[in-house]
């Protein structure tokens, strides 16, 4: 049982205790019905108080049945799982994690209320620590808007990778788009640096500790692209050679 819980019980019986010692009070000369009228008020609490573990498995039973059916009429096409299916102690009752199943590792906390409306809360990864190499899979969950189950889908793919110590480049495509992600990850954590995205132009530009990276998309028709780096400097790459890879220069 939870502290609120706890608590809540605990203000309950006092009012209990208080209503008892009114009805004594009241009928003074009347000892039998102020026994039964106590009798009622205590046995009713303990009852309840012995049922309420089971009455919040059911509770929790029936949110869960109210849950899966707004998933299958709001997202027909989609299949998802909701934890937990049936109450633990420790568990809210009504709150669950939903998770698409073509995405396990991110998804949102649904409530479903007194009415049986059914809201997001929050949104959560499984927050397991990456590898090196898995780090721009974070960006599926926190690139854009916040995740709800609602939102597009952002189709986010790796092409090339350059890694030197903690420092950690990607060349990406964003929904179609080429982009550079910059990261730091040591075993004390990680995070990102820079994400570079390009807009119009197939191709696109980043500096990191004294190093441009350039990642030019294989469409790109062209045999050179003028690329703006730190300093102001344009310069021209041999797109040609390059395409399809992550390029540094120092």
């Amino acid at each position: 049982m939870s502290l609120s819980e706890t608590i809540t019980f605990f203000l309950f019986g006092l009012a209990v205790l208080f209503v008892v010692a009114v009805a004594w009070i009241i009928f003074k000369k009347r000892k039998k019905w102020a026994i039964a009228l106590t009798s009622v008020l205590v046995v009713g609490y303990i009852g309840y108080y012995a049922y309420y573990p089971y009455l919040k498995v059911s509770i929790h039973a029936e949110k869960y049945e109210q849950v899966s059916e707004y998933l299958v009429t709001t997202y027909p096409d989609r299949k998802f799982m909701v934890i937990p299916e049936q109450y633990e102690e420790g568990d809210t009752v009504g709150y669950f994690d939903v998770n698409d199943e073509e995405t396990p590792d991110m998804g949102v906390s649904l409530h479903v209320d007194k009415n049986g409306q059914v809201q997001q809360t929050g949104n959560w990864t499984t927050g397991e620590f990456p590898t090196q190499q898995e780090l721009w899979r974070g960006l599926e969950f926190g690139y854009g808007e916040s995740y709800t189950l609602d939102r597009d889908n952002i189709e986010i793919t790796k092409q090339d990778e350059w890694i030197d110590g903690e420092l950690t480049v990607f060349a990406l495509t964003i929904d179609g788009m080429p982009a550079i992600a910059v990261y730091e990850y040591s075993r004390a954590g990680y995070g990102l640096m820079d994400l570079q995205v390009a807009e119009d132009d197939l191709f696109v530009s980043t500096s990191a500790e004294g190093h441009t990276f350039i990642y030019v998309d294989e469409r790109y028709k062209e045999e050179t692209a003028a690329v703006l780096v730190g300093d102001g400097e344009t310069i021209s790459v041999d797109a040609a050679e390059h395409k399809g890879k992550l390029f540094m220069f120092e």
